[in-house]
């Protein structure tokens, strides 16, 4: 249903005598008892009460919304008010409110309410539109302005056929994935261009591009660091960027995709024109991002056993969760290696990744045989193996007669790879357990000094801030990864706290200066991502004023991880921010330096924003 049909021209007040709270509320009810929408309006304005108790409606950016499901409603309605001046509505970012819209449903009428409540919020997202209604001059006016509104909202949602299609994907699939998302769905408004993203998140693909959408589109935008389906594309304009660019270069991208500018793609030589290190990122994100939910849950399992190591709980209860813990565990590389794979050759190249995985993961080699051998950098080559051995098989298959052809992606190619790739990892494993064995000495030597702990720290921490999510960013991260399945907690206890640091600087920043980021809301929501270790969301307040946040984050994301390796802080999971501080070894510490640092930073970024501006 429409707001206007809901919304009568007799329950609009332009002008209204209120002061504060409870006058507005007061009005709002007697306006909608005035269009004959109420039937006992005490009954009603209880219900509204009621449901202010719980929590204040007014949701921020000068806007409220009451609302109530009572038996006093007759039928369901709206009233709406304007405050010029505004009034104290003690709304959620405790600024004054202007803009007022009950909402009134009767108790039988199921969620009429919240999908009004939806409608509204959505619709008075938008600055422009919320002034619209603030500054108009007649009932009249304010109710086209709805109208033409939602008209517009409607026309939006009858193009069937988006012009621009894209593609967002991050190895983690948890910040970059989404913010370019919405960064590329904002550009596409802005430019009146229809576009329809697809996610490729955590938890799957989200808003998946049809056929029909495909083949009726100009061009598609691929902004990834890991593998998405691209056969499907086959034969159509396709721009392929990496997922950063699609938040900082959005609108370029949309125009360029509506111009028709990018290159005709072919599933089989595509990948040979791409940048050598690029591919080489994106094909190791590909592995690790799919066995990091394996890491956290093995990490998590880990650390309830160290828990509860002193307390009396069943054996037995005890020996299944480790008996499940170094399941996982064991499954770790052979993830990662079998994903490198299939993000080189496809599906056919996972069985002998996931092979060449469980060699490394069982330590199994010409010489020996060592079952601790847990080395990250072996299973990587193992992927690398088996992917460019599948593409060769592929290309030596084309040859096959076709009547051979319905065998070979079932029997001959999975079947031959996995020998080749086992054969050759026996002997490869020994030499790259020693190369293994010569980082894991070098970083125990490391770490063995004070010194150099502490300076190892740093340069960990200030990698996590320098290009937030960017390759050195995800370098460090891996790198402490690796030195997490190889039983060395104290890197990653590091970079996830030089990772916290930006999101916090800024949330700090806009709490303490209330002008100093024109989306204050958005700022502020960095403590939310700080908290969860998504240091992605710093990423669009850095870049505005790069040459002053970023050396501030650097450098106390550099103090975090120091602080961290001198207290001799560890985590056993490679995400989970605070949420998992339970694990943390010295948790008190961990929060101590995570505070310290984020003031740290905070002053910085303001005596660097001071000096910047003499220098003016």
């Amino acid at each position: 249903m429409r707001i206007t049909e809901l919304l009568d021209i007799n329950s609009i007040d332009l002008n209204p005598q209120v002061s504060n709270k409870e006058e507005a509320i007061n009005h709002l009810v007697d306006l909608l008892d005035q269009s004959g929408k109420l039937n006992d309006k005490e009954i009603y304005k209880e219900s509204v009460l009621n449901r202010e108790a719980q929590s204040t409606t007014g949701i921020g950016d000068g806007v409220a919304i009451p609302h109530g499901q009572s038996e006093g409603v007759k039928t369901a309605g709206l009233s709406a008010m304007v405050v010029k001046e505004g009034l104290d509505f003690k709304s959620l970012d405790g600024q004054p409110t202007y803009l007022f819209f009950m909402i009134g449903a009767p108790k039988d009428s199921g969620g009429a309410h919240l999908q009004a409540l939806a409608q509204l919020s959505t619709l008075l997202m938008e600055e422009d539109f919320r002034n619209a209604l603030i500054n108009a001059s007649s009932k009249e006016e304010f109710l086209q302005l709805i109208d033409a509104k939602e008209n517009k909202k409607e026309e939006v949602k009858e193009i069937v056929h988006p012009a621009v299609l894209a593609v967002t994907a991050c190895p983690t699939g948890i910040a970059h994935t989404f913010m370019a998302a919405k960064a590329l769905e904002q550009a596409g408004e802005k430019l009146n261009i229809s576009i329809k993203v697809e996610t490729n998140g955590q938890e799957g693909v989200k808003n998946q591009l049809t056929q029909d959408d495909i083949d009726h589109c100009t061009c598609i935008i691929v902004a990834a660091d890991k593998k998405v389906e691209m056969q499907r594309f086959e034969a159509k304009k396709v721009i392929q960027v990496p997922v950063r660019d699609g938040i900082s270069k959005a609108e370029e991208l949309v125009q360029k995709a509506n111009n028709g500018d990018g290159e005709i793609y072919h599933h089989d030589t595509k990948k040979e024109k791409q940048n050598i290190i690029r591919l080489f990122y994106k094909h190791l994100m590909n592995g690790i991002s799919h066995a990091l939910p394996f890491l956290v849950a093995s990490g998590v399992l880990y650390g309830i056993l160290y828990l509860v190591k002193d307390q009396v709980l069943s054996n037995q209860l005890l020996t299944l969760i480790n008996y499940v813990q170094q399941l996982i565990t064991i499954m770790i590389i052979p993830i990662v290696s079998a994903y490198i794979a299939d993000s080189i050759a496809d599906r056919p190249a996972m069985v002998s990744g996931f092979a060449g995985g469980l060699i490394v993961c069982q330590g199994i080699s010409m010489s020996s045989i060592s079952a601790n051998s847990t080395s990250l950098l072996a299973g990587i080559v193992a992927g690398f193996l088996a992917g460019f051995v599948s593409l060769i098989l592929k290309k030596l298959f084309s040859y096959l007669p076709q009547c051979l052809k319905g065998i070979e992606a079932s029997l001959f190619h999975p079947v031959l790879s996995t020998v080749i790739v086992l054969l050759v990892m026996i002997y490869l494993n020994g030499y790259l357990y020693i190369a293994h064995s010569y980082i894991l000495q070098y970083v125990s030597l490391v770490e063995s000094q004070m010194s150099t702990k502490i300076l190892f720290g740093f340069v960990l921490g200030m990698m996590m801030a320098i290009d937030n999510g960017g390759p050195i960013n995800k370098t460090a991260y891996v790198f402490g990864i690796g030195m997490l399945i190889s039983y060395d907690y104290y890197p990653m206890a590091a970079v996830m706290a030089g990772g916290m640091i930006p999101p916090f600087i800024i949330a700090l920043t806009a709490t303490l200066s209330k002008n100093r980021f024109s989306n204050r809301k958005d700022a502020l929501m960095n403590y939310i991502n700080g908290i969860s270790f998504i240091s992605e969301g710093a990423i669009p307040f850095i870049q505005q004023e790069s040459t002053v946040i970023l050396p501030a984050c650097c450098l106390a994301a550099g103090l975090a991880g120091a602080l961290s390796m001198y207290f001799e802080c560890s985590i056993t999971s490679p995400h989970g921010g605070l949420f998992l501080i339970w694990m943390v070894n010295n948790p008190l510490y961990y929060l101590a330096l995570i505070v310290l640092s984020t003031v740290v930073g905070t002053l910085l970024l303001f005596i660097f924003t001071k000096l910047k501006n003499n220098v003016k």
